[in-house]
């Protein structure tokens, strides 16, 4: 009965350790099915990202392929085909000295636009180089001013009409105008110290005619104007200092 009992008692303990290793080692095996799928899944994207990161440093940015463009654009391409090329004409025209057939073009083009700034702007400054006709020249720069409170060439040709009348102190309004619409051209800061010297303004004649020789340094004229100036100026200031 002992070894029956022994038996049976082994029996159990033995069917016991084989069902607990059995789980353990189905356990065991699972586990390492799942481990070796995600080592799998792991080196997969390792193996992705890698080619991501090599194509990022191997790949290059396409060039912007912008349109050169050296050519200006013409400031009289703004008007309409037909308006454009009858100014484009009278420029030619102006250009050659043609002053009657630039007039007779520029007329032809008010006619078509009245509001064309351009054209007056270009009617006074032909009266003006042709000496007479100083009304009309007159007239066209205001007209032109009219439309344009910033067109610095009219103001500029209207004191010059003034300068020509001698009445410089409409002159400088003109010129001063004309220099604050654009700093950087030395014809005008030229012309305003010209106007402030026929005043005895010598201060500030000499002050724009300086400026007018730095942005024209080739100009001799505007060198000597600019040393009378200062030299005028010093004696002023000297004179007035002893009186």
């Amino acid at each position: 009965m002992l070894e029956i009992a022994i038996i049976v008692c082994l029996t159990v303990i033995f069917v016991i350790l084989a069902v607990r290793f059995s789980k353990t080692g189905d356990f065991v095996v699972r586990g390492a099915i799942q481990q070796n799928e995600e080592m799998k899944d792991l080196e997969e994207a390792k193996k992705i990202l890698a080619k991501r990161h090599e194509r990022i440093e191997t790949d290059q940015i396409p060039e912007m392929n912008l349109p050169e463009n050296d050519t200006q654009i013409d400031e009289l391409d703004r008007y309409d085909k037909e308006l454009s090329d009858i100014l484009k004409q009278a420029r030619e025209k102006i250009l050659d000295g043609k002053y009657s057939s630039a007039e007779k073009l520029l007329i032809d083009a008010i006619c078509k636009d009245s509001k064309c700034v351009w054209a007056y702007e270009k009617l006074g400054e032909i009266y003006l180089a042709i000496g007479k006709n100083l009304g009309d020249a007159q007239e066209s720069f205001i007209m032109a001013l009219k439309l344009d409170r910033h067109n610095a060439a009219s103001w500029f040709g209207l004191g010059q009409i003034y300068f020509n009348q001698s009445q410089f102190n409409k002159a400088i309004s003109s010129y001063q105008k004309a220099v604050n619409i654009s700093r950087t051209t030395p014809e005008y800061q030229a012309a305003l110290g010209k106007a402030y010297l026929e005043v005895r303004q010598y201060g500030k004649a000499a002050k724009a005619l300086k400026r007018a020789s730095s942005l024209d340094i080739s100009n001799q004229e505007y060198k000597e104007l600019s040393s009378l100036a200062e030299d005028k100026h010093r004696e002023h200031s000297r004179a007035s200092k002893l009186s």
